[in-house]
């Protein structure tokens, strides 16, 4: 499993690999190897013809979470297949979809789960995160480890001390020159080297950006998207490229 998820190095999902990379080894016993059961209320009961991918404690949106990550390959209608599975599970379902993936919450009058999915046309696998806050933690603030774009709105933050990884996805109506401009003056401003730009094309700047700041790695990706909010996924990770 961790083989072939290390080969997502591919420019539209590389902070995503990256992210799976980085926490998908074991890390002082915290992580281990999630298996089928027979039990209705487990999620991945062995119903879903989806690989078996891994559990760890993280930080999402502030809260300490259990986190799943699993694999299933492009052809199976991932999104679909989570919608029916949790309102078999008797919750209601709330989506919201793109043509990278979709996020959503799956609602009980007594818990909430939340899920991205991770679906870019290049890639042969989608990639799916599936979150629940642990009851009674009371959420606080994300710790950026690098600025935050705040003309917009963050969706999602997920962290892990461990590994030293942060991830952000945000979305705003300025355009991806703005956000790679921002982060270009922000970063090399506070001693980040440009080590991989993103793309200059016809005027406009898109795609992924690649900063170094001694042994952490900071990735910054948006791409224009006429008539819809801009998406910026935000990665950043201890380690070297």
């Amino acid at each position: 499993m961790i083989r072939r998820l290390n080969s997502f190095f591919l420019p539209l999902n590389l902070s995503i690999a990256i992210l799976i990379a980085a926490i998908a080894v074991p890390v002082s016993g915290k992580v281990f190897r999630l298996f089928g059961g027979t039990d209705p209320e487990v999620f991945l009961n062995g119903t879903l013809p989806w690989d078996h991918a891994y559990r760890t404690q993280m930080t999402v949106n502030g809260r300490q979470a259990t986190v799943n990550m699993y694999a299933a390959r492009y052809s199976e209608p991932v999104v679909e297949q989570l919608k029916n599975r949790f309102e078999e599970m008797g919750a209601k379902v709330q989506v919201a979809r793109s043509e990278h993936g979709a996020t959503g919450r799956a609602v009980w009058p007594d818990r909430v789960i939340g899920f991205i999915v991770m679906s870019p046309p290049s890639e042969p696998m989608h990639q799916v995160f599936i979150y629940e806050p642990e009851s009674g933690d009371r959420s606080a603030p994300a710790r950026f480890p690098v600025p935050e774009y705040r003309n917009g709105t963050t969706r999602t933050t997920i962290s892990d001390d461990d590994t030293k990884t942060f991830m952000a996805i945000a979305e705003t109506y300025d355009s991806s020159t703005d956000i790679h401009s921002f982060y270009s003056r922000e970063l090399q401003g506070s001693g980040w080297s440009l080590v991989a730009p993103a793309t200059a094309r016809n005027g406009t700047i898109g795609g992924m950006a690649v900063y170094m700041k001694g042994s952490q790695v900071c990735y910054v990706q948006s791409t224009d998207k006429p008539g819809q909010p801009n998406m910026v996924t935000l990665l950043v990770k201890g380690g070297r490229l």
